[in-house]
């Protein structure tokens, strides 16, 4: 097992970006933890910044940041690294470029570019399979690039929620349009770096309890609190063509981030953590991302809007793609949604009472063994948010 001091340093860095960076106009790196120990369970990530010297002997600095596996076995196991580290590696080394290549094919002229510019990757130092404490993504570092994540108890507004649903759609038309264009292409090539991602069933177990005691303070909800459990226990439903496409698996307010301009509109977005990486229904991110992510006077305003925005792109990115929309009409989308609730719905409740709108504590709790005192984390704005959207959802007829 590898120290900490071993995860903190990028051994033979230069062999890693000198297909991206003049490396012999390196004269300085400088490497620093990015996020504090715990903030971040998935992953290790570093702060790198690269200082280079021009023909002129002008310095400009060049700023990364480097993902590397999380230092705790267990997390390293929990997720899977064998699968996601790769197949995260694999959506900006091969995906991104496979995507942004048959959009130009077709003439489009602004293509994919919602994520991260890539600046190499590995998986280990001796050139075999296994990832180790030697793998590392690097990637540019978009704070310092200007981007921010918004703050996860507010949620995003309807202008910035409809940014990067736009790109969202974006990225899960193309590669659908790939699937239906290049078939052989997309199974051989893309398909392969998709996800079979399973929860874990103690998850069910551990969240359904106190879940169970917070719709129960809403007295209009008892009536389908036994409907809402099978939900929670629910597994993914099998994927359905002709929707099925790549999906993030993982898209919420914190896996984005946007460049705002100087009256606070949403000005660009980027799309990260991509280690979940799916192929499944667009209606699954779509649900996820904007029942866990918008402010809840969006969900009560403007559901039905976002769903006709999304649409709207998604069909166009099609099109542009010459593909035939006609399968892909907005009733057909809005049957997808109802048939994704089945699982997200679930999902995105407890995510959102536990992590999203959770209020901070000085200490983790020990879980299983603590999972009654959940409840203590869980905010008023969260309890609300929630028996909103299952009050709206059961009116609809989508649980």
């Amino acid at each position: 097992m590898s120290s900490e001091d071993d995860l903190d340093d990028i051994k033979n860095l230069n062999d890693i970006l000198k297909s991206f960076v003049d490396i012999s106009k390196i004269t300085k790196t400088k490497i620093t933890r990015l996020t504090a120990p715990g903030e971040n369970y998935g992953s290790l990530m570093l702060k790198l910044d690269v200082t280079l010297k021009s023909d002129e002997n002008s310095e400009s600095d060049l700023h990364l940041v480097a993902k590397k596996i999380p230092p705790s076995e267990l997390f390293r196991e929990n997720f899977n690294i064998q699968v996601t580290f790769q197949n995260e590696v694999a959506m900006y080394q091969t995906v991104v470029p496979i995507l942004q290549s048959f959009q130009r094919d077709y003439g489009v002229k602004n293509v994919f570019n919602c994520v991260p510019r890539f600046y190499g990757a590995r998986i280990n130092l001796d050139g075999g399979k296994q990832v180790d404490t030697d793998a590392v993504l690097i990637l540019e570092n978009l704070f310092a690039n200007g981007y921010t994540n918004i703050n996860r108890l507010q949620g995003f507004d309807l202008e910035s929620i409809k940014l990067v649903l736009k790109d969202l759609a974006e990225f899960h038309a193309v590669p659908l349009a790939l699937k239906l264009k290049r078939p052989e292409v997309f199974e051989r090539d893309i398909k392969k770096y998709c996800n079979d991602f399973i929860f874990n069933k103690e998850f069910h177990t551990i969240f359904w309890k106190p879940t169970k005691s917070i719709l129960l303070e809403k007295k209009e909800l008892a009536p389908i609190v036994d409907k809402i459990k099978l939900i929670c226990q629910a597994d993914k439903p099998a994927v359905r063509e002709p929707f099925a496409t790549l999906t993030h698996a993982d898209l919420w307010c914190n896996n984005s981030m946007q460049k705002f301009g100087p009256d606070g509109s949403a000005l660009e977005n980027k799309l990260i953590d991509w280690q979940f990486l799916s192929y499944g229904s667009p209606a699954s991110d779509f649900l996820f991302l904007v029942l866990t992510s918008s402010e809840t006077n969006i969900l009560v305003n403007h559901f039905d809007e976002l769903m006709q925005f999304y649409h709207t792109h998604f069909v166009k990115t099609l099109e542009d793609l010459q593909c035939d929309s006609i399968p892909f009409s907005l009733l057909k989308f809005i049957e997808e949604i109802k048939n994704e609730c089945v699982f997200e719905i679930g999902h995105a409740i407890q995510f959102i009472l536990f992590i999203v709108t959770a209020k901070k504590r000085d200490e983790e709790l020990k879980l299983p063994e603590e999972s009654d005192r959940l409840v203590e984390t869980v905010s008023q704005q969260g309890k609300e948010k929630v028996w909103f959207i299952l009050e709206d959802f059961e009116k609809r007829g989508w649980l």
